[in-house]
């Protein structure tokens, strides 16, 4: 735009110029055609005058031509830059058209996806029926838990033995809740609600019931006697059950292949981890 302005200027100020040569070659026409191309002669002092001699009248006429082509040159030159200006406004106006109009695009904010608690049961392969009473009394739990902290806190008694007694009995909800599902499901309860579910095998002490039998570090025991086993607690509590050296079936999952394998109920000699595994 400002590029546009200054070619403007720039034919006003030429057109100016233009203007006052030919205003002023014109009085000086007039003024030699009013004396005449050969001015008579004249009386000064009373003696007469002779008229110009002929190289005055060439200088003029001399003069008078170098202003015309100047005129001419100066018209022709307008007349080009004009043709240029003509040329650039359209070459514009073409780009213009040519590029097309870019709308940018507003950013959107990512909104992240929140599941519910029973869609998360029902995603695990829980059935939806079931995932909604599971749910139920996983919130009913938690909302005595909430009571009972509150009703401590107003009382003066939170963080008392009082308090740890009586709240102990809401912290195992989950595992109450076994008896009353299958296996299955309650595995898939604990991994979702990131909770450990497996028990792994870390090292084999040396001349181990479980070294002599088989077992190896890394090996997930997923059944001690037919017992689905979901963490270190119930495993120790099994092998203590039932007659010391009878043969017991051990079922481990052992780099994504299940093996059964027989060894004597008793200590088992080994390390474990709890872990949490996608079932």
């Amino acid at each position: 735009m400002s590029r546009h302005y200054l070619i403007n200027t720039v034919l006003l100020v030429i057109g100016v110029l233009i203007g006052y040569t030919l205003l002023s070659s014109r009085s000086q026409e007039e003024s030699v055609v009013d004396q005449g191309d050969y001015p008579p002669a004249r009386l000064l002092n009373g003696a007469p005058v002779q008229a110009d001699d002929s190289e005055s009248l060439s200088a003029i006429r001399q003069q008078l031509d170098q202003e015309r082509l100047a005129r001419e040159q100066l018209r022709a030159g307008l007349e080009a830059l004009q043709m240029r200006v003509e040329g650039l406004e359209h070459a514009r106006s073409a780009d213009t058209e040519a590029t097309p109009s870019i709308t940018p695009i507003p950013p959107t904010d990512t909104v992240p996806v929140v599941k519910s608690s029973v869609q998360a049961l029902i995603e695990s392969g829980i059935s939806e029926e079931r995932a909604i009473w599971l749910q139920e009394r996983l919130d009913e739990n938690e909302l005595q838990q909430l009571y009972l902290r509150d009703r401590a806190s107003r009382e003066g008694w939170l963080k008392t033995p009082r308090y740890y007694k009586e709240n102990q009995q809401y912290q195992n909800a989950v595992t109450k809740l076994r008896d009353e599902v299958d296996d299955d499901v309650y595995d898939r309860l604990l991994y979702t609600l990131g909770r450990s579910n497996r028990v792994v095998i870390k090292d084999i002490m040396q001349n181990s019931v479980a070294g002599q039998y088989g077992l190896q570090g890394g090996d997930s025991i997923i059944e001690y006697d037919s017992q689905r086993i979901f963490n270190s607690n119930e495993l120790s509590s099994l092998v203590t059950q039932g007659g010391s050296g009878v043969m017991t079936l051990v079922r481990v999952k052992r780099g994504g292949e299940i093996l059964d394998i027989y060894l004597p109920r008793g200590p088992l000699g080994i390390r474990m981890s709890a872990t949490r595994i996608e079932p």
